[in-house]
């Protein structure tokens, strides 16, 4: 009998103890941070690349508009700002593309009010200088070619980002 209960009680403890590091383990490689960055890494590899590792169009489509090199893009596209910017926007085209519900699409002045009230946090943090000018100039251009801007992202062929 007593060598039963011992028994017992050494596959308990024995089991306590695997269970305790497999937790610990997993509760230390599994954090919120990490989770953050794998989802952003994902998100971006389906902003930036395709599944074949070409550019996607969305990709290109910022390229044709910003008229910026592709390195500068992808530091852009890799920004937190900038980032939550396109992905509502590209969420904002998958809606209007699946509903064909004109509200969904973004305005002119919201276009506008995006590029203003971030142009200079976001070309800050990807360390990208530009003069007062070239800033007006770049403020200017999105005013008079709003409609422009946006017939550009709405006819984008996203059909290669992939969720």
């Amino acid at each position: 009998m007593k060598k039963i209960i011992t028994t017992t009680l050494s596959i308990l403890l024995a089991l306590t103890i695997i269970l305790e590091i497999t937790y610990t383990s997993l509760s230390n490689s599994i954090t919120e941070n990490k989770i953050k960055e794998s989802i952003k890494n994902n998100l971006l590899t389906g902003l930036i690349y395709d599944d074949n590792g070409n550019k996607t169009e969305i990709f290109n489509t910022i390229v044709r508009l910003t008229t910026l090199d592709e390195d500068t893009v992808i530091r852009l596209m890799e920004n937190e700002t900038a980032d939550g910017i396109i992905t509502d926007i590209v969420n904002s085209i998958y809606d209007y593309n699946l509903t064909g519900d004109e509200s969904v699409k973004y305005t002119g002045d919201e276009i506008i009010s995006i590029v203003e009230d971030n142009i200079d946090k976001v070309l800050s943090e990807i360390n990208y200088p530009i003069t007062k000018e070239e800033r007006e100039e770049t403020i200017t251009y999105t005013k008079t070619h709003t409609d422009y801007i946006l017939d550009t992202i709405y006819s984008t062929d996203i059909g290669d980002y992939t969720k």
